[in-house]
């Protein structure tokens, strides 16, 4: 049987962490962050190296004291806590089990640091091993098991003490891509049946967007966007995130003339409709990100959609990246420009050397002023 560990509602704030600052030196790498973590909330925290996930994660598990600002759990301030003392559960990157210790000795330990009787242990060991199906091997120590099970060994030694929140420091990293996908989905299934909130770290926007409610795009110790991830992937808000969320062909270049909030982009030797950007006018620099599942791929002499909210422009495949159900297809376009274009569930058939179209809505698209405009 299943239990669920916490039955609030989700609108019920579980973490508040209010102006975190934390320096390195003259390096700040978290730098003023606010944020509300609900329950029952699957939170991913993504960005590149160096944008200060990890930092603020820890300084949330209480293994980096911030320079400045607070964290708050369940409305407690638990800034000045050490970690043991925060009802928290956490995993990392590397696992860290005790490879002279048994799997059940590896699970428990932190109820034996908390002194919790042997008739306790045994009754969260037991609820703990059957939730991550990891009965039978209880006896066997880590290097008897494979890295799903590892992974498994890790998550209910992190949720065994039923804390209030888990985090997840990239603990799939080190799996294959595909124990590391099936893995995605079990994640997200403990966290569903358990009702907590996690909040999970990765550089991996696949990961980030398979398993989570929202997202905080981090960047420079900064939050670029913090919204539902599907607002994230569709509407970014900045140029940064724009560029790191999904694939996206990037054109730049001078707005030639505006008519009823739709630009001209000289790009490339070309005209690229683009949708305005609030506060630019004629003569400035655009950045315009246009997803390569958004541009639709057509035969040369393929009829164009009417209406002035499209693009078409023709060009000549370059070369096709066969992935299964879909393919990338590199298309050079005007002065040798080359762009992306994945296709899925088409019954068009393209090979290199074919003469092609590139059709997409211009909304499809987010454009920024550059940095420079």
């Amino acid at each position: 049987m299943i239990l669920r560990l916490q039955s609030s509602d989700m609108s019920e704030s579980v973490l508040r962490i209010e102006g975190v600052t934390k320096r390195f030196g003259s390096v700040t790498a978290v730098d003023a962050l606010s944020l509300e973590i609900a329950q029952r909330e699957f939170f991913a925290l993504l960005g590149p190296s160096g944008s200060g996930k990890t930092t603020l994660l820890r300084i949330v598990a209480g293994l980096e004291a911030p320079d400045a600002g607070s964290v708050f759990i369940n409305g407690t301030d638990v800034t000045e806590l050490p970690p043991y003392s925060r009802n928290i559960g956490m995993v990392f990157q590397n696992f860290l089990l005790f490879p002279h210790k048994r799997v059940g000795e590896n699970i428990v330990f932190p109820l034996r640091m908390h002194n919790v009787a042997q008739a306790k242990q045994k009754e969260r060991l037991g609820w703990v091993v059957e939730l991550l199906h990891l009965e039978g091997l209880e006896d066997r120590y880590p290097h008897q098991l494979s890295g799903g099970q590892q992974q498994r060994v890790a998550l209910a030694r992190g949720l065994i003490s039923n804390p209030a929140l888990l985090l997840l420091d990239e603990p799939l990293a080190n799996l294959d891509r595909e124990l590391r996908k099936e893995m995605e989905v079990e994640v997200r299934r403990y966290q569903l049946e358990l009702g907590i909130p996690f909040i999970y770290v990765t550089h991996n926007q696949e990961e980030a967007l398979t398993m989570s409610d929202r997202i905080a795009v981090m960047n420079s110790g900064r939050f670029e966007q913090v919204a539902e991830k599907h607002e994230v992937y569709t509407h970014p808000n900045s140029r940064f995130v724009a560029g790191f969320v999904g694939h996206s062909n990037r054109m730049r270049g001078a707005l030639e003339s505006i008519a009823d909030g739709v630009g001209s982009l000289a790009w490339n030797g070309m005209s690229i409709r683009v949708p305005v950007p609030p506060g630019a006018g004629a003569g400035q620099s655009v950045e315009y990100f246009i997803k390569c599942e958004k541009m639709q791929l057509a035969g040369a002499g393929t009829a164009a959609p009417e209406g002035a909210f499209y693009n078409v422009i023709e060009g000549v495949v370059r070369d096709v990246i066969f992935k299964g159900a879909a393919a990338d297809y590199l298309v050079t376009v005007g002065n040798g420009v080359e762009l992306s274009v994945s296709d899925a569930g088409t019954d068009l058939s393209f090979a290199a050397s074919d003469p092609v179209r590139l059709v997409w809505s211009i909304e499809a698209g987010s454009c920024y002023l550059a940095e420079d405009g």
